[in-house]
């Protein structure tokens, strides 16, 4: 049997200039996209706050505040990094709770406050960032998870230990 080939044809861009200027274009400027991520981000946000939120909303806010903190690391709203580091501090505790308690996600007051600053603190951030920096920032979110570097919601056994 014959050794299979690991050439892969590159994809071809149809309106290359269309892919660089997208880049460049403002994330509350593009149609649709900026008003469906701000309301399906809420709406995760609304259903910790009513007590019925699932495993899905959590990892949509996990995924949201990790990129508000990429974006805060990379200069957009780097003197808000004390206040991102304690609303992910409360998601975390929030998770481990949830998940300790059969996936019943119940927050604290102070809890809320935190996260509902770090939502009002992203939405701010998608005004002014362009297509290009959310895209270093979901790098740089990647990056790191493929590291190691991320908090784990379950503990393992040699953390423990």
């Amino acid at each position: 049997m014959r050794k299979r080939s690991k050439y892969r044809p590159k994809t071809v861009l149809q309106n290359p200039l269309e892919f660089v200027l997208s880049g460049m274009r403002p994330v509350r400027d593009l149609p649709g996209v900026y008003i469906d991520v701000q309301i399906r981000n809420r709406q995760a946000l609304e259903n910790i706050r009513t007590g019925i939120a699932t495993r899905h909303d959590i990892d949509m806010l996990i995924q949201v505040f990790n990129i508000t903190e990429a974006l805060a690391l990379a200069g957009h709203g780097k003197d808000w990094i004390e206040e991102i580091q304690q609303g992910q501090d409360a998601l975390l505790a929030l998770s481990r709770r949830g998940v300790a308690r059969n996936m019943s996600f119940i927050m604290t007051a102070k809890e809320w406050e935190l996260l509902k600053l770090l939502m009002d603190l992203h939405e701010e951030q998608l005004c002014k960032v362009t297509v290009y920096d959310i895209e270093k920032a979901h790098d740089f979110v990647l990056q790191v998870l493929r590291k190691g570097k991320a908090r784990a919601i379950i503990e393992s056994r040699k953390e423990k230990a």
